[in-house]
């Protein structure tokens, strides 16, 4: 990944900075970070620097039944399907992510490409929702599922919500095309070392800018919203305990590790190592 352009966010001393990812090597930048920026010339060994999320203070939101079956056509009356993700407390790579005790059933992990908006976009059409593309970035939505499955009236947003029940990062790739998106870009998600998700991004039902425009005629994006783009079936069940792993090709990976929940705030930025993780 040394040669894409990466944007990231590290904890310097007791700040939290952003910088451009390059050569192993973390290097801060000054100005706009969703719009103009530049590195002021001081930069750190990447291993010593503590990655977190890329962004602070972002809304999230859920594409769901994202994937057409391999190699199959979407039927031409298929509509977009999606959800906001109401949740607080966003982790990134090798944070924990807390299971509330008050939880009776599975919590799954859902591995899965996400995009990125880079400025404002109301009723936009596809083409202005392409160009208002930021970058991509790998994202797990972890889901309790006793809010959806069996339930009347699924409440899937609630399950998607719970404080902590989302990681996303270690970067944001700003220098990948959506052509490539589309051309395919595989998905793997990992429970304890075992590939337990599979898929690619050529299975998309639609494209990212068609999932843009359709959420901004109804919920008016901002700059740095956060749009994951859906999960390969099946989605796996969780314990206490699992690690997880997060992997899209050209994009990056992510792990996380799930522990029990103590009542407390879920999320201390910057998280600790993984290797120091119970």
């Amino acid at each position: 990944m040394a040669e894409a352009n990466l944007l990231g966010r590290a904890l310097i001393g007791d700040t939290s900075c952003h910088g451009e990812i390059d050569n192993d090597r973390f290097h801060l930048i000054v100005g706009d970070v969703l719009g103009t920026y530049r590195r002021n010339g001081q930069s750190f060994p990447l291993e010593d620097v503590t990655l977190g999320t890329p962004l602070d203070g972002v809304r999230f939101f859920n594409v769901m039944a994202g994937f057409v079956e391999p190699d199959a056509v979407r039927d031409p009356g298929r509509l977009p399907m999606w959800l906001p993700k109401a949740t607080a407390f966003a982790t990134g790579d090798h944070g924990v992510v807390q299971v509330p005790t008050v939880l009776t059933g599975p919590v799954q992990m859902e591995a899965e490409l996400a995009v990125v908006v880079g400025r404002p976009l109301r009723n936009a059409s596809i083409s202005e929702a392409h160009d208002a593309i930021f970058g991509w970035t790998v994202f797990n939505d972890f889901t309790a599922t006793e809010f959806g499955f069996g339930q009347l009236t699924p409440l899937w947003a609630t399950g998607k919500s719970i404080d902590g029940f989302t990681s996303w990062g270690p970067w944001i790739r700003r220098d990948l095309s959506e052509d490539r998106v589309m051309q395919g870009l595989d998905i793997h998600g990992y429970v304890n070392s075992e590939k337990r998700q599979y898929g690619n991004t050529r299975w998309f039902a639609f494209t990212p800018s068609e999932m843009l425009s359709h959420v901004s005629h109804l919920i008016g994006l901002r700059a740095g919203d956060v749009l994951a783009l859906g999960t390969p079936y099946p989605a796996p069940d969780l314990a206490v305990g699992d690690r997880v792993v997060c992997e899209v090709e050209e994009v990056g990976t992510l792990h996380n590790a799930v522990v029990p929940g103590d009542g407390n705030d879920p999320h201390v930025w910057p998280r600790s190592p993984e290797t120091s993780l119970p």
